[in-house]
C-alpha cells in the first residue's frame, strides 16, 4: 500500500494562511427579496443559463398519492415500488435524507427536485428553472435542499417553504456533479472531476476550491467522518483520498482493485467504504487497512450503499455511467463476506442512489422507468 500525503499550493504557508486567506467566493446571497415568490404556474417557469447568478421563483405542485405495488423482499423485508409524477424518464443520480424525514430525489430531464413524504409515500414536485437538470442532491441541517446542475456548472439552492430557488456560480468550471452536506458546520461540498478538485460553499465563507495532489485523478461522491474531514475516491487513479479542512492536507491511499474505477465512498463510524463498480467489488478502508468484498453478478457494476440497523450493508447494481449493471439490488454480510441478490423486475432500471430513512427503512432510485423503490423495515414488512 502507498500512502501520500502533502498540501495544495494554496496552503504552503500553513493552516494559519488558511484562516487568513479570502474565500474563493461570489458575493453571499441576501435573503429572498419580496418581489421573488413561488410560481403558480409550472408553464411561467424562467430559463437559466450558465452564469445567470441569482433568485428564481419555483412552482411547488399539488400533493400526489402514488401507486404503490409489491415487486418482491430480499432477506425478509418487501420492496416495493413508488410510481413518479414524471412524463419523461430520467431520473438523477441520488437520493437524500431530510432532517425532519422526508426524503428527496431529482428528477434531471424535467427540472424538478422531488420530496417524498415517508409516512404516507406522498410525493411534492418543486419546479426549478428551466434547463437547471438538477443532478445530486443534499439538504442541510436547516432544511434547504441543494442541488448540482451540472449541465450550467452551477449550485441550486431550494427553499422549499419559500418556493424559491438561489443559482450560485462557482469560481471555476469541472463537471459539478456529486454533492453532500458536512452536518456538524453545515457545509456544502461538491466534486468538480473535470478540473481535479473538491470544493465547499457556505453563506458566510463562500466558496473554497481544494485540488487533488494526483493530477487528472477524478473525485468522486464523497463523505466525512465524525472529525469532519473529507472523504473522496479517486477515480482514474484508483485511490482514496482524505481532506482535512482546516489545514487543507489530502492523503492518499491506493484501492484493492486496479481499475477498479472507485466511484463513490461512505463513511459508517471508523469504516470508510469504497464502490469499485469496474471490480465487481465493494472495499472497506479501516486504521489503514483494506478488507474487499466482490459481488457475485459478473459486471454488476456495484454503486451506492448503506448499512442497517443490524449491520448489513445494502447496495445498488446499476446506473453509474448509465449503465444497466446487474440490475439489481443486493446485501452484503461484512462478518462472513455472504451476499444475497434480489433481481428488479423491470429490464435495465438501472439502480443507483440509495439512502436511509428515520424509520429504517431503506429507499434507492432507479435512472429510467419512472419509479423509485422502497425496502421497508423488519418490523412493518408485510
Amino acid at each position: 500500500m502507498k500512502i501520500r500525503s502533502r498540501l495544495f499550493p494554496a496552503l504552503a504557508a500553513g493552516a494559519i494562511a488558511l484562516l487568513m486567506m479570502p474565500a474563493l467566493a461570489t458575493a453571499v446571497p441576501p435573503p429572498p427579496p419580496d418581489t421573488v415568490k413561488r410560481l403558480s404556474n409550472p408553464d411561467n417557469l424562467p430559463v437559466i443559463r450558465p452564469g445567470q447568478n441569482g433568485w428564481y421563483g419555483a412552482y411547488v405542485s399539488r400533493v400526489i398519492k402514488p401507486k404503490v405495488r409489491k415487486i418482491g423482499s430480499l432477506a425478509g423485508r418487501d420492496i416495493v415500488e413508488l410510481q413518479t409524477p414524471v412524463k419523461v424518464s430520467g431520473m438523477g443520480k441520488y437520493m437524500a435524507e431530510g432532517p425532519t424525514g422526508h426524503i428527496w430525489y431529482v428528477e434531471t430531464r424535467e427540472d424538478k427536485i422531488i420530496r417524498i413524504d415517508p409516512n404516507t409515500n406522498e410525493m411534492t414536485q418543486y419546479f426549478v428553472p428551466k434547463g437547471a437538470a438538477p443532478y445530486s442532491v443534499a439538504v442541510d441541517n436547516d432544511g434547504t435542499v441543494w442541488a448540482t446542475a451540472h449541465g450550467i456548472e452551477m449550485l441550486l439552492e431550494l427553499r422549499p417553504e419559500e418556493g424559491v430557488v438561489y443559482a450560485h456560480q462557482p469560481p471555476s468550471h469541472g463537471f459539478l456533479i456529486h454533492i453532500n452536506v458536512e452536518r456538524k458546520s453545515n457545509t456544502v461540498w461538491f466534486t468538480q472531476p473535470g478540473n481535479n478538485q473538491v470544493v465547499s460553499y457556505r453563506h458566510d465563507v463562500g466558496f473554497r476550491e481544494y485540488p487533488s495532489p494526483t493530477k487528472q485523478s477524478g473525485p468522486g461522491r464523497l463523505d466525512f467522518d465524525a472529525e469532519g474531514n473529507v472523504w473522496f475516491p479517486e477515480l482514474y487513479t484508483d485511490k482514496l483520498a482524505r481532506l482535512n479542512p482546516t489545514t487543507g492536507e489530502i492523503t492518499e491511499w491506493d484501492t484493492p482493485s486496479k481499475n477498479g474505477l472507485p466511484a463513490g465512498v461512505r463513511v459508517e463510524g471508523k469504516i470508510v467504504w469504497v464502490s469499485e463498480p469496474m471490480a465487481d467489488a465493494l472495499a472497506a478502508f479501516e486504521d489503514g487497512k483494506w478488507r474487499e468484498y466482490k459481488i457475485p453478478t459478473t459486471g454488476s457494476v456495484v454503486s451506492t450503499n448503506v448499512t442497517d440497523e443490524e449491520g448489513f450493508v445494502w447496495f445498488t447494481e446499476g446506473g453509474w455511467r448509465g449503465s444497466a449493471g446487474g440490475n439489481k439490488i443486493g446485501r452484503l454480510d461484512p462478518r462472513t463476506g455472504k451476499v444475497e441478490e434480489f433481481d428488479l423486475p423491470r429490464s435495465n432500471s438501472q439502480p443507483l442512489g440509495m439512502t436511509l430513512g428515520k424509520d429504517r427503512s431503506i429507499w434507492f432510485s432507479l435512472v429510467t422507468g419512472a419509479h423509485v423503490c422502497r425496502i421497508l423495515p423488519r418490523r412493518t414488512a408485510r
